[in-house]
């Protein structure tokens, strides 16, 4: 593990390690299940066929669901860092979200208040789910709000990442994730119209959300890093493919307190912590540095991000992560254009040190041979002196 911790530790700290660091980015159950060489429970079946519908149905509501779907949480997430490991990566992003509530066996909701509709992927598994609305429409609503099991969280996050570590600390680096950030959960619970209405007319209203979240955020830190875990990643997807969902100015007048006083309780304790946005973030790079992030992860191609640019842009400030294309390079491309994306983004990003290859999201049509090329690849072409 120390090769790979301090692998890892340089890039983040923007200096040279002995090669390019990996990480791994897999939340699919199907694919985590196939690295591992196991045939996963096709659990799809369960809520599509009409007779075992039904009976979840009547069941996902009842008290004890909370339970055996946090159980299976456990084991999935435990799962996906074995598999990371197997697959051979630096690092992992290691999501655990112990915060699923079920209406039906279509539809749930997390403990946040977003509304979610369950997605399979055609052959019987769970995929991520889909967003569909919030069920916090007010500042009533949201004093109202059971925030008992929210509440519960940092107590959760400290059981299973001292396990975690425990069993795979000394095999790859975590990177620990709550399951959103601060603006996914204010304008996620509200739905997006709402919010907007809100953040301009009822500031206070989204700053208790904000400031609630925000101390809910650092109790978590603590528990991870009393858990032994050595990075975060702060997932807060804040940009759509044209640009951010709201203005720069904006975002820094409601969350900029927040995340400069998580990055701060990271660093206190010892974390190193980066920020994921999915979208074209050019806009947003300076004020992440600003912010005290220590790298910023997704760099989407699709989104128009290209490497060179942000390098030179804030190379010298953030640690670049991720940039490898989930939409066809990592699905369905043959090994040498694998292998010549890899080449491509390290030869981009990788000068002077600061860059962890990764694909840019988790997606089930990721290929599980492409990640093994592109980790092949960045042993290849990722050896310093970069030639």
């Amino acid at each position: 593990m120390a090769a790979k911790h301090e692998r890892v530790i340089a890039a983040l700290e923007r200096r040279e390690p002995d090669r390019v660091p990996t990480m791994d980015l897999m939340f699919e159950y199907a694919k985590i299940y196939a690295i591992l060489g196991k045939h996963p429970l096709p659990l799809g079946w369960l809520f599509e066929n009409r007779y075992t519908s039904k009976a979840l149905d009547r069941l996902a509501p009842g008290p004890l669901t909370p339970f055996f779907v946090e159980k299976s949480m456990d084991i999935l997430t435990y799962d996906r860092t074995a598999a990371a490991v197997e697959l051979g990566c630096d690092s992992a992003w290691v999501t655990y979200p112990p915060v699923w509530r079920y209406d039906d066996s279509k539809n749930m909701y997390d403990i946040g208040g977003k509304e979610y509709r369950l997605v399979f992927d055609g052959k019987g598994n769970l995929g991520t789910p889909m967003y569909t609305g919030g069920r916090i429409k007010s500042a009533d609503d949201w004093r109202a709000w059971p925030k008992k099991d929210l509440l519960r969280l940092p107590e959760k996050n400290h059981k299973f990442f001292s396990r975690l570590q425990k069993d795979f600390g000394d095999k790859i680096f975590v990177f620990s994730t709550f399951v959103d950030g601060i603006f996914g959960y204010t304008w996620g619970a509200l739905g997006f119209e709402r919010f907007a209405v809100a953040a301009r007319r009822e500031r206070a209203f989204i700053d208790g959300m904000a400031r609630f979240y925000t101390d809910l955020y650092c109790l978590i830190l603590e528990a991870v890093a009393d858990a032994g875990v050595p990075g975060v990643i702060y997932g807060d997807d804040m940009a759509y493919r044209s640009g951010p969902m709201i203005s720069p100015k904006q975002l820094d007048s409601l969350y900029g307190d927040s995340f400069r006083r998580i990055t701060e309780t990271a660093h206190k304790l010892g974390l190193k912590i980066v920020i994921h946005s999915c979208g074209n973030v050019y806009k947003l790079l300076d004020w992440f540095a600003d912010c005290g992030f220590d790298g910023v992860h997704a760099l989407e191609p699709t989104a128009g991000m290209e490497l060179a640019e942000v390098k030179q842009m804030v190379g010298d400030r953030l640690c670049l992560l991720g940039n490898m294309d989930v939409t066809h390079v990592l699905v369905d491309a043959g090994r040498d254009e694998v292998f010549e994306a890899v080449r491509q983004s390290i030869a981009a990003a990788g000068q002077g040190g600061g860059y962890i290859i990764a694909p840019t999201n988790s997606h089930s049509d990721v290929s599980v041979e492409r990640l093994r090329w592109m980790v092949e690849a960045t042993e290849e072409y990722g050896v310093y002196p970069l030639s």
